[in-house]
């Protein structure tokens, strides 16, 4: 397959584009490159490339930052999804789309399905919401994966931040109200290269088996690094960050293709070297 990746410089585009490339041709363009809300850039690698399929990882994640500039929020993860879905549409060419457990409203206690209805709370969950259904209307042949909890080498993430905060005797104050399913990149790119050469449709659930709350991940994170340093619980009205969170966005799945547990994910970043110590993360889940 000849494959264009979307955000290759982001953690998940990085390691999608390191597995995928030992099997197929994949070529991964980062922001400076390709700004998918330019939309005349899409027109301009889809055309100079002629992909077989294409790999959309660029998203505007900032959960918070979204609240504010919903403008920004919808132009990346809407129009130049729409965009995208339109190009490829027309052309034949095979659309994965990478979304979110932030589509869900978080109330059910059991966790979600791909056939559950979505209800998402917060402007990043609504945008990315409206990008799976161009996707779905534009483009006959899409993969639309959701996600959670990302981790991977480079970039900014959880586990990083937390290590970082314990070796500088910084308090660990992370939340315990907050359900969901930790996802090593490295597991998911696994999981997607199945998907693609299985030729997959549709929707699905790809995230770490099992699940824990912030607290709990922050907690097996310093347990697996060997460092002793207290994570003191907190809820999440005491952070009061501006965009309200689902309290359980655990990602079940109605079809065969589960990944390891996320602990096992935890355990292969740990010991991955190409992982970063240094994170600039502004807070704590």
């Amino acid at each position: 397959m000849k494959i264009l990746v979307t955000g290759a410089g982001g953690q998940l585009g990085r390691d999608i584009v390191h597995t995928l490339s030992l099997h197929h041709d994949v070529r991964g363009l980062v922001r400076e490159e390709w700004d998918v809300t330019r939309l005349s850039h899409s027109d301009h690698w889809v055309e100079r490339e002629k992909p077989d399929t294409i790999i959309h990882c660029a998203a505007f994640t900032q959960v918070d930052t979204c609240e504010t500039q919903p403008r920004q929020a919808f132009m990346t993860n809407t129009i130049a999804t729409k965009h995208l879905a339109s190009i490829c549409g027309d052309r034949g060419i095979r659309l994965v789309y990478i979304s979110t457990d932030y589509v869900f409203d978080g109330k059910r206690k059991e966790g979600y399905v791909e056939s559950d209805p979505v209800c998402p709370i917060n402007v990043y969950g609504k945008t990315k919401w409206m990008g799976e259904r161009w996707v779905r209307k534009r483009c006959s042949r899409y993969l639309i994966l959701r996600t959670a909890w990302l981790f991977g080498r480079g970039g900014q993430h959880f586990p990083g931040a937390m290590l970082e905060r314990a070796k500088r005797g910084m308090p660990l104050r992370v939340v315990t109200d907050q359900v969901g399913c930790p996802t090593y990149t490295g597991h998911l790119a696994q999981g997607l290269l199945q998907l693609l050469e299985r030729e997959d449709r549709g929707v699905f659930h790809m995230a770490g088996n099992g699940s824990c709350s912030w607290h709990e991940f922050a907690e097996a994170v310093l347990e697996e690094a060997g460092i002793c340093h207290t994570v003191i619980p907190i809820t999440s009205n005491e952070l009061k960050r501006s965009a309200p969170r689902p309290a359980c966005s655990i990602l079940r799945t109605e079809r065969d293709h589960p990944l390891p547990h996320w602990r096992e994910g935890l355990i292969a970043f740990m010991q991955s070297p190409h992982k970063t110590s240094s994170e600039r993360m502004g807070g704590t889940p």
